[in-house]
């Protein structure tokens, strides 16, 4: 009969083998006792986050200048809705000077909503939620409309 080892209770990843041929006393320190940083650590893991988000939002103000609908984009990515909501601005917005003044608006406000929708990510759902009922209002607006033109 084979005992286990009590202590082990996940199995071993390929990063922990592959550390194992550079530090046998590391990993084995840090699966008896868990993974522990060093402050250098903790400040380098900072820098890389910082790092990351500053890429993030030169890439969300790249996408300003190419006039994306940089919300959607980040809640569904390049879906059909983001889709819907271009051709929205693009074939509603645009034609009326109210329109115009909507779509500024949201451009200059969307990098400030970008910022806090990754740093708070339990709000894209409820985001999401609320554009996709804005977008099928319009829709059953522009709808209506047409119907009424055709008659």
């Amino acid at each position: 009969m084979m005992h286990r080892n009590k202590r082990m209770k996940r199995p071993v990843s390929a990063s922990e083998l592959a550390q194992m041929g550079m530090c046998e006393r590391r990993v084995v320190y840090e699966h008896r006792l868990g993974e522990r940083s060093t402050a250098s650590q903790c400040a380098a893991r900072q820098r890389g986050l910082t790092e990351h988000e500053r890429f993030y939002l030169e890439a969300v103000r790249a996408s300003y200048k190419k006039g994306r609908c940089y919300v959607a984009t980040l809640i569904w990515g390049e879906g059909p809705e983001t889709a819907a909501l271009r051709l929205l601005r693009d074939r509603v917005l645009r034609k009326g000077a109210l329109g115009r003044w909507i779509i500024g608006g949201y451009y200059r406000s969307a990098p400030f909503i970008c910022t806090v929708l990754v740093r708070h990510a339990w709000l894209q759902p409820l985001v999401g939620i609320a554009i996709r009922t804005v977008a099928w209002v319009v829709g059953c607006a522009l709808r209506y409309k047409r119907r009424e033109r055709d008659r």
